[in-house]
């Protein structure tokens, strides 16, 4: 994927930035420096950048050359920083889930930081205000490799909880499934509810998840 001149050098740091370059650095840390950039780029406005990987280069202060070798075109390094999120909100969610009771209460403390995670993380705000063309199929009509990734992710650990007893037999596929559309539909609906408050947030699920127990409790009529 070949871009324009932009008339600053390849490896010309961005004004007001450090040189950060690929001198010295491995082939992991020269992706993680790639990936870093972009997110900055991205955060900034840069989905709607028809020159983006130019300002990558630039930010991270490496070659295109360099960049093309070891990030490849925009939609590798998409899909890169998406794997790369993903992992990091599953090291923030595991230990979580791992000490959890799976009470009513604690099915709430989760959805309560997995759509609060959802609504304050810069990147996915950013390309829903830049890009939600884009961003929205993701989660929406193209989510099925997301919720299969996030499947193999929680697996073991939900398997663990099966094993011991804490948690009743499951389909943690069905599970991860339904979770992820409550989750998704308060992530990306807003409503009248100022849902970005942790308080307002919690006793809405309160409310919500309350009224389907009870309903579920309810004897059916004879």
């Amino acid at each position: 994927m070949t871009e324009p001149a932009d008339g600053a050098p390849d490896d010309a740091p961005a004004p007001g930035r450090t040189r950060r370059g690929a001198a010295g650095r491995t082939p992991d840390e020269i992706r993680a420096l790639i990936l870093d950039a972009a997110a900055e780029c991205l955060v900034e406005g840069g989905f709607a950048n028809g020159r983006l990987l130019s300002a990558i280069a630039r930010r991270a202060g490496i070659s295109r050359p360099t960049l093309y070798k070891y990030g490849g075109t925009v939609e590798d390094i998409r899909e890169a920083l998406v794997r790369r999120e993903i992992a990091v909100f599953a090291e923030d969610l595991i230990p979580r889930l791992r000490t959890a009771a799976w009470t009513g209460d604690d099915l709430v403390d989760l959805l309560v930081f997995v759509v609060g995670y959802g609504r304050r993380h810069p990147l996915l705000q950013a390309a829903l205000r830049d890009v939600p063309e884009i961003i929205l199929p993701v989660f929406t009509v193209n989510a099925e490799s997301t919720i299969r990734r996030i499947s193999k992710l929680l697996q073991p650990l939900m398997q663990e909880h099966i094993d011991a007893g804490r948690v009743p037999p499951v389909d943690v596929s069905l599970l991860v499934d339904a979770l992820f559309r409550v989750a998704v539909s308060l992530i990306l609906v807003r409503g009248p509810l100022d849902l970005d408050d942790p308080e307002t947030l919690r006793g809405y699920l309160d409310v919500a998840l309350g009224a389907v127990a009870d309903l579920r409790a309810q004897p059916v009529p004879s």
